[in-house]
């Protein structure tokens, strides 16, 4: 007998008791593959905005370094973070306390921060917010 037509006896010799079995097992797991892709995008999707405000600080910490005023460097921060926007208002200092880098705080770091919220809404199993520090830091020039 050919391998081909074993197989196919074999196929066909299955007892009725196991018929449908893989639908019933894919049924079962199915939902938790799911839950999973869609966790596994939810938060790939957050993870994205996190990437894109932490590079949001950055510049305007870049900005912050080389002395331009707060108002600015809080309006370039919202540019660079569009289309995402920060869910605090993002606040300059550098590491004596003042607002601006000037001449007497050459050298020292100047910080762009703000506490981000991210949700992470996954269907059928619920939403979960998480607050992270959003910091940009370069040194006063």
């Amino acid at each position: 007998m050919s391998r081909g037509s074993r197989e196919g006896t074999v196929l066909r010799d299955r007892p009725e008791a196991e018929r449908g079995a893989a639908a019933v097992e894919l049924a079962i797991i199915l939902p938790v593959i799911l839950l999973i892709v869609v966790g596994i995008l939810e938060f790939g999707r957050e993870y994205s905005r996190y990437q894109v405000l932490q590079g949001a600080a950055r510049e305007g910490a870049r900005l912050a370094a080389v002395r331009a005023d707060p108002d600015t460097v809080i309006a370039r921060v919202y540019e660079a973070s569009d289309p995402y926007a920060p869910s605090a208002s993002p606040s300059v200092s550098t590491s004596s306390g003042a607002s601006q880098c000037d001449v007497l705080t050459k050298g020292e770091a100047v910080t762009v921060s703000w506490t981000q919220e991210f949700k992470i809404n996954i269907a059928f199993w619920g939403s979960a917010t998480l607050s992270r520090p959003i910091k940009g830091v370069f040194r006063c020039e």
